[in-house]
């Protein structure tokens, strides 16, 4: 029997960068629908999602493949809706490929991947003196934190993984990694990072690398087995 889940990025769907990697893990039983925020909108409605002064921001991605920064709670508030939307059309799970969206309970259920994330790090850096954590923007260094709380201390570092020059987003990748090569774990805190910019990273520092996305893939994966 087909499982369905609905996918919704806070960028433009489809998200060609993200969700094949993310099916490789859910199989071929599973049907993927995708949703974006920013689907249909012109110019100027994105303008009107520019972040606000002194407010967290997101990073995206547009269709196009561009990188695009969103205003935190306008975003997230569009997001929400747009989930409502979907909830109770028969999807087995809903999922915002984002780690840092709270959504409020649905009558389908939710995977939030902040939630998933976050716990998923905390329960494994129990036993860490340092935990290393990237990010898209260096406006988000200063402002993210984790959903749970950890034991350990945290150093956090940006690499947007949304750059369009090749060489310019390995430089970032590469000065990364190497800069939280004292780190005991190394989390790439976005779900548009990819296996290739994991290995990457992993082979910049030396130390064990998580991907957002593969922690929440596998977390589906069982669901909707």
């Amino acid at each position: 029997m087909a499982r369905r889940i609905a996918f919704f990025t806070i960028g433009e769907s489809p998200r060609s960068d993200v969700v094949p990697e993310m099916a490789q893990c859910l199989g071929d039983h599973v049907q993927i629908d995708e949703f974006g925020v920013l689907d249909g909108l012109n110019a100027a409605q994105r303008a009107a999602l520019a972040p606000r002064p002194g407010s967290h921001c997101f990073a995206t991605r547009l269709r196009s493949g561009a990188q695009i920064t969103l205003d935190h709670h306008a975003t997230e508030a569009r997001l929400a809706a747009l989930m409502q939307q979907a909830d109770d059309q028969g999807y087995d799970v809903l999922v915002p490929l984002c780690t840092g969206t709270v959504i409020e309970r649905m009558r389908s259920l939710v995977v939030e991947p902040q939630q998933v994330v976050d716990h998923h790090v905390a329960a494994l850096s129990a036993h860490c003196s340092r935990l290393g954590l990237i990010v898209p923007l260096a406006a988000q260094v200063e402002t993210f934190h984790l959903a749970q709380p950890v034991a350990c201390a945290v150093r956090t570092l940006h690499a947007s993984p949304y750059e369009s020059d090749p060489e310019i987003a390995a430089a970032a990748l590469d000065a990364a990694g190497r800069a939280l090569a004292d780190c005991d774990l190394i989390v790439m805190h976005c779900m548009g990072y990819s296996q290739a910019m994991r290995a990457r990273v992993a082979a910049a520092s030396g130390r064990p690398v998580l991907l957002s996305n593969r922690i929440v893939a596998d977390a589906l994966a069982q669901l909707l087995a």
